[in-house]
């Protein structure tokens, strides 16, 4: 009789434990964190995309969201194909700009002292690392965020950009001097 009070006492304590954790599980599984949308360059996200720029004539004609050409039509019309420095197409970098830009429609623009192109247009990108579009006339630079003592400074390829309480100090290609740049309200 003893040890078979035991064994339920010990049966009724494995089974205790085994229905608290299950119950523990249960309660997890049933609380999942909310969803932030569809995972970079996933179909759901390549359609979300497609939803809000639409590459196609608006009566259904149009490459298939995600395909290489999809990727071509986006970049037409967020105004970046052939950007030098653009990520590869279909890597998690390029859909993080392209989430990026498609969420940024509205540039900054900065009226500039020189009279050649003196509109530039900026898009501040929230991306890993923090980029900007600058496009200035019919020249679209990408450029990146460097380390500065003060205000932000940008780096790309053929374009400086440093900016420091809404003024702007803009090189254009090698060996030219800055031209100053500041901000519209």
């Amino acid at each position: 009789p003893y040890t078979t009070l035991f064994r339920s006492e010990s049966s009724m304590y494995r089974s205790a434990v085994i229905l608290s954790l299950l119950v523990s599980v249960t309660a997890c599984a049933a609380v999942e964190a909310p969803s932030a949308g569809p995972s970079l360059c996933a179909a759901g996200w390549a359609q979300a995309v497609e939803t809000s720029l639409g590459s196609g004539d608006g009566s259904g004609h149009g490459p298939d969201a995600g395909s290489d050409e999809w990727q071509s039509v986006v970049e037409f019309r967020l105004g970046v194909r052939g950007l030098t420095g653009l990520p590869a197409r279909g890597s998690a970098p390029w859909c993080a700009y392209i989430e990026a830009l498609a969420a940024d429609t509205t540039p900054v623009q900065y009226v500039c002292e020189d009279a050649e192109a003196a509109t530039l247009n900026v898009h501040f990108l929230a991306t890993e690392p923090p980029t900007m579009i600058a496009r200035r006339g019919d020249v679209l630079s990408l450029l990146t965020l460097q380390r500065s003592a003060s205000g932000a400074r940008y780096q790309g390829d053929d374009m400086s950009f440093w900016e420091h309480h809404g003024e702007a100090r803009v090189t254009w290609g090698a060996d030219t001097a800055d031209v100053r740049c500041q901000a519209l309200p």
